[in-house]
């Protein structure tokens, strides 16, 4: 690809003659974020020290962006590079491997306690039988880790702990900011919990690509979706709209879900013909540009999904 091309000889310029990051600045570190998970989660522990900034634009796709030179000038010159680990993030492999020594790079895969591979189990398949085939049937890692609220709050200690150790005047700051934090997150989960406890089926139907596996494991819910989770498919087979309303409606199934900035034409074809309602629920895995500049958080998200997923279960 030329723009990677380009992208490798800007940054091996950039490391032979400026030498990186060089260390946290006075008022703090200066961080990059890829996508959005690994920004909310460097905004929490942060608390306003230091400097923080995001890659993905609000509102794009993770699965389709492409990063500009001046992106990669950005990751060059931070103190801590923060990103997916995933298959969105392919266009990393060759920067990594020239990145200056002076930035420390942090995974949200690798610091996640539970990973899964993608999984086509609940995914309806299309009209030859093999929609999908590409994705290997379990051989790529489900990058998607936030969407456990327990793997949140490890990500969110372990970048505390790694702040601490660039920038150790913000450790005490960093550490308490992260426990309030997690704390938060856990009450949430605990809420989440209380909702599938109570509720009159285990089960959801995604209209959409699914992005929730881990969210799915964590609670015990059964599913049934469209599309496996990095797809960015845009038209639906016949065989699958089919199947999802004889879905919906032979299991009696009150509301369909779809993720957010995502195409809405299937959930409201399987609406229109079954009576469910659509509701989205949020990967958390961008938000748009306005509830961007409104400072909103994946715990906001994921309080709203709360609310959502006891109507879905209902």
């Amino acid at each position: 690809m030329r723009l990677c091309a380009i992208i490798l000889v800007v940054l091996t310029a950039l490391t032979s003659c400026t030498g990186g990051a060089g260390g946290a600045a006075a008022d703090g570190p200066l961080v990059v974020a890829s996508s959005f998970p690994s920004y909310d989660a460097a905004r929490a522990v942060m608390g306003g020290r230091g400097q923080l900034s995001m890659l993905l634009p609000p509102g794009s796709d993770v699965h389709s962006w492409e990063p500009a030179i001046e992106d990669v000038v950005r990751i060059n010159e931070a103190d801590l590079f923060i990103y997916t680990g995933g298959e969105s993030d392919a266009w990393l492999d060759g920067i990594l491997s020239q990145l200056d020594p002076s930035v420390t790079v942090f995974s949200l895969v690798d610091n996640a306690p539970t990973v899964f591979y993608e999984s086509e189990e609940g995914i309806v398949q299309g009209e030859d039988g093999h929609d999908h085939e590409d994705h290997g049937h379990g051989s790529e890692i489900d990058e998607h880790v936030w969407t456990s609220l327990e793997n949140e709050m490890a990500i969110v200690q372990a970048i505390a702990d790694t702040l601490s150790t660039i920038d150790p005047d913000g450790s005490d700051a960093y550490q308490a900011n992260a426990s309030a934090y997690t704390t938060r997150i856990d009450e949430i989960k605990q809420d989440f919990q209380a909702v599938v406890d109570n509720a009159v089926r285990r089960e959801i139907v995604v209209t959409d690509r699914f992005p929730l596996l881990y969210f799915a494991n964590e609670f015990g819910l059964e599913w049934m979706a469209a599309y496996p989770g990095c797809v960015a498919q845009s038209e639906p087979s016949a065989k699958t709209v089919a199947a999802l309303i004889d879905h919906v409606r032979d299991e009696g199934i009150p509301v369909v879900l779809h993720m957010e900035l995502s195409n809405t034409m299937l959930s409201e074809a399987v609406a229109e013909e079954t009576g469910a309602k659509v509701l989205e629920f949020s990967s958390c895995h961008n938000v748009s540009k306005r509830q961007f500049d409104e400072g909103l958080t994946y715990a906001d998200l994921m309080e709203a999904n709360v609310e959502v997923l006891k109507e879905a279960l209902s």
